[in-house]
């Protein structure tokens, strides 16, 4: 039978696990990883509601396609959101998990993960961003 040191041991030995292996919801998402500049600021005349499942405090400017600026942000809910806008009034907005895809007129996002490999059709547009012409 085991002393109670062995048993204390194991104990921390399993949280420390445990602790690891519960990482961050942004793990894997590194464009989220730098620090905020002036270029990361909520684009002007964005409703309200527009960022309701978003951590703003994590919005990152990842890109651009033609006039459509591409951001990326931790997610409430969800471990990244994307943010494709164009205009205060035409703009599209989304949490999801990894391999999310959001269509917007001319082209398809794709939120990756780090190190996923490019996908045939696809161009990378950053760590975690993937776009197809449509």
């Amino acid at each position: 039978m085991a002393d109670k040191w062995t048993f204390v041991w194991l104990l921390a030995v399993s949280a420390t696990v445990f602790t690891l292996m519960g990482c961050s919801p942004a793990d894997g998402f590194s464009d989220l990883n730098r620090t905020a500049s002036a270029e990361d600021a909520i684009p002007s005349g964005l409703p309200d509601y527009a960022l309701d499942d978003f951590d703003i405090d994590s919005l990152r400017f990842v890109s651009a396609v033609d006039d459509t600026r591409l951001y990326l942000a931790r997610g409430r809910e969800y471990p990244v959101c994307l943010l494709v806008y164009r205009t205060a009034s035409d703009w599209l907005g989304g949490c999801g998990s990894n391999m999310t895809t959001m269509k917007s007129p001319g082209f398809e996002v794709m939120v990756v993960q780090d190190g996923m490999p490019n996908r045939a059709g696809w161009s990378k547009a950053s760590e975690n961003l993937r776009i197809k012409d449509q």
